[in-house]
């Protein structure tokens, strides 16, 4: 298990233009997967962890029981959001996660559930399709004036 999870990250490395390699996949599941990024500074941007991953081509990941933990990208590496969802499909090159189930986003500022949605790291944006709900966490002051 180890030589792929190592082969795994080689591929992804590859596939992110370092040099040239075979298509991995992964007809098994991988139990408790993990996969970080980093920012060219070496600062940790987001890290996947999930129950279960599937890796049917190099550029997909299916995850069962998913964990986006989002950070700074500065040198405090302090989290940002947290991302969490039953089910869904992370995209490793694009940084794009999404779902037709549930998700939950949860900030010190705000709670954020629905399902159907989608969020594109890049754009530090996330789309929420259907039973959206948000809660703040913080004062919002006369914004009803």
């Amino acid at each position: 298990m180890r030589r792929f999870i190592l082969s795994f990250f080689s591929a992804l490395a590859i596939a992110s233009g370092a040099a040239a390699s075979p298509q991995v996949t992964a007809t098994a599941p991988v139990k408790n997967f993990r996969l970080p990024t980093f920012t060219d500074e070496g600062w940790r941007r987001l890290m996947v962890v999930a129950a279960e991953a599937r890796l049917p081509d190099p550029a997909r990941v299916d995850l069962v029981e998913m964990e986006l933990t989002l950070f700074t990208g500065r040198a405090d590496e302090q989290i940002d959001a947290m991302l969490a969802a039953p089910v869904a499909t992370f995209l490793p090159e694009k940084q794009f996660a999404s779902g037709a189930e549930t998700v939950r986003l949860e900030r010190s500022d705000i709670s954020v559930t629905g399902a159907d949605w989608s969020y594109d790291h890049p754009a530090r944006k996330i789309i929420i399709r259907r039973d959206a709900r948000v809660t703040f966490h913080a004062a919002l002051g006369d914004i009803l004036k």
